[in-house]
């Protein structure tokens, strides 16, 4: 009977390890944030296309208004989600994720193309940036350009 117990308190044991170490070594657990991108939310910061991501407000929208395009995007300190509202047809978008604040280029920075010169849609194009995975570093600024 003793030994019954024993085991029922081992099994116990590893179960609680094993579910810690899941938890501790995942990479993509986040908690679910509910977010909206609407033009005419209150709650909306506007920011330059050049941006520094040390002093951006954790869960915030903001908002991008380039004379080319206007876009919207959230971050959580490790992805980035936007909507595209409007562009030129003519004008394509890339997001430039720097290492440095000053955003001057690096060998170790991130471009991405979210939106290609003349294929549509125009507006209302959402947009996702992954962090890479094991990456040893931060990124410091972010910039929004266009893309011919």
């Amino acid at each position: 009977m003793f030994s019954i117990k024993t085991t029922k308190v081992k099994y116990l044991a590893i179960y609680i390890v094993i579910i810690y170490l899941i938890f501790a070594l995942t990479d993509n657990v986040y908690s679910q944030d509910i977010i909206s991108f609407n033009q005419q939310a209150e709650d909306i910061i506007t920011v330059p296309s050049k941006i520094d991501l040390t002093k951006l407000s954790r869960g915030g929208v903001f908002k991008v208004e380039h004379e080319d395009f206007v876009l919207q995007f959230f971050f959580n300190n490790r992805d980035i989600l936007g909507l595209i509202f409007k562009r030129k047809p003519s004008i394509g978008i890339m997001v430039h994720l720097c290492l440095y604040r000053s955003c001057e280029e690096t060998p170790y920075d991130l471009r991405k193309v979210i939106a290609k010169a003349l294929e549509p849609p125009y507006d209302k194009t959402f947009f996702s940036i992954k962090f890479p995975k094991k990456l040893q570093y931060e990124f410091q600024g972010l910039e929004f350009l266009k893309h011919k």
